[in-house]
């Protein structure tokens, strides 16, 4: 078989054919997938179906479900990832922005910057990735309404922390083109 660009790629993508490509092309053992561990081999090529099956079902969502009801789905799936990761944030940090804010920035966390604002109940979030964080996430080929799915993980997560509701907007978002994801999130 020859190699496919990735450009190729994508233009086969977008007329439907990601799961026979990926699977044709970066198949266990082909010569794309192989390095000299094969568990590792596999795990790749798993982790790249995954990631372009959820894609598709992302864009399936996006024509087959209104728009209101598609937001509700991914915030739901993202309240579920935050709560997956809550030993490491909420339950933490359960009372203790000023805690969970610092963790966030230290050399493990995954924040560039954090402008809190208490007086005004906000807090803007600068990822410090420059690429999206989510492991689902096949860049160039997964739909910017993943965004709505981080929004979820933001609520939960910053709601169980404060123990109030928040709201929760993205200013940037890599999906979208820019350099990087902000997210603002408002304490109501």
């Amino acid at each position: 078989m020859a190699e496919m660009t990735r450009g190729e790629f994508v233009k086969c993508c977008a007329a439907g054919m990601c799961s026979w490509v990926a699977l044709t092309v970066a198949a266990p053992g082909s010569a794309v997938a192989q390095s000299s561990d094969p568990e590792m081999d596999r795990l790749k090529w798993q982790l790249e179906a995954a990631r372009i099956r959820y894609a598709k079902l992302l864009g399936s969502l996006d024509q087959n479900v209104d728009e209101a009801t598609r937001k509700k789905i991914l915030d739901s799936v993202g309240r579920e990832c935050a709560r997956q990761f809550r030993s490491r944030t909420f339950d933490k940090y359960k009372g203790d922005i000023q805690g969970f804010l610092k963790s966030i920035q230290g050399p493990d966390g995954w924040v560039e910057k954090v402008e809190y604002d208490e007086k005004a109940g906000t807090i803007r979030i600068y990822d410090r990735s420059k690429t999206c964080t989510c492991p689902l996430v096949k860049e160039g080929l997964t739909s910017a309404e993943q965004c709505d799915c981080s929004l979820g993980w933001q609520r939960e997560t910053y709601a169980a922390i404060l123990e109030r509701p928040v709201e929760a907007v993205v200013e940037k978002s890599i999906l979208r083109g820019d350099k990087g994801c902000v997210f603002r999130i408002q304490i109501v």
